[in-house]
């Protein structure tokens, strides 16, 4: 069932998501100058890395879920490899920038930090970010009476505390409103893009053709083809000493 998951996670995620990354990135890193070469971990089907590649010459996008790496985004200055979760296959101080976008509450360990200080450069930057999309407004008029959603253990504000950082400084912490608009049709995608709502509303609305009886749904209780979410987005980067 977890292969099918990340099949499903894989095709919503790859149908729609929020243009958001570049959003996040454009108010940190605008007016910084060009980085030679980026590592974005955890880049699911690429638009972190394509972000990222907005500030770089090239970018390498690593991701665990080979399902997420068979949608990847085609870009010229992107590069797209599996990563075993345990060792990053580069040479020593070789990036200039690394992001974690929505990815470090699966990566965060020691031996993956580790790993990202040995291929950063001294002078690089550890960019982490992710935002949170507040539907439980949306899920509540979705899911029956008496169908409770469980919390979910997700952290949107994880960073590096608790490892041992004395290879790093925190340059700085940013905590952000920002309100989206999405159509139903994309809101669809973007709620079962996530494996606790796809739980959930498969013991709903069944496996059967879920998109289209969630979407006609949404349509039902929804006023207008365009829904107003407002997203918090979290932010902490990093400078690497060595």
């Amino acid at each position: 069932m977890t292969k099918e998951y990340d099949h499903i996670t894989a095709l919503h995620y790859s149908a729609f998501r929020p243009a958001l990354h570049s959003q996040i990135l454009k108010k940190h890193l605008d007016g910084h100058p060009s980085y030679s070469i980026g590592l974005d971990v955890g880049s699911g089907i690429g638009h972190s890395s394509i972000a990222l590649a907005e500030y770089c010459k090239k970018v390498v996008g690593v991701e665990p879920s080979k399902e997420m790496l068979s949608k990847s985004i085609l870009h010229p200055r992107v590069k797209y490899a599996h990563y075993d979760c345990k060792h990053l296959d580069f040479e020593e101080e070789y990036f200039d920038i690394v992001s974690f976008a929505g990815s470090l509450h699966y990566a965060k360990s020691a031996q993956m930090f580790d790993e990202v200080i040995r291929v950063s450069k001294n002078g690089a930057k550890i960019v982490i970010y992710d935002f949170e999309l507040l539907l439980e407004d949306i899920l509540g008029m979705l899911r029956a009476e008496g169908n409770a959603r469980q919390k979910s253990e997700y952290d949107h504000q994880v960073d590096l505390s608790g490892l041992d950082r004395k290879n790093i400084e925190t340059e700085q912490v940013a905590k952000t409103s920002v309100t989206v608009e999405i159509c139903i049709q994309d809101l669809t995608h973007l709620i079962l893009s996530s494996k606790d709502n796809y739980r959930l509303l498969l013991k709903l609305f069944g496996l059967e053709d879920i998109y289209i009886r969630v979407f006609h749904k949404l349509n039902s209780v929804l006023t207008g083809d365009i829904a107003k979410i407002k997203a918090i987005t979290y932010t902490t980067i990093y400078n690497v000493m060595k």
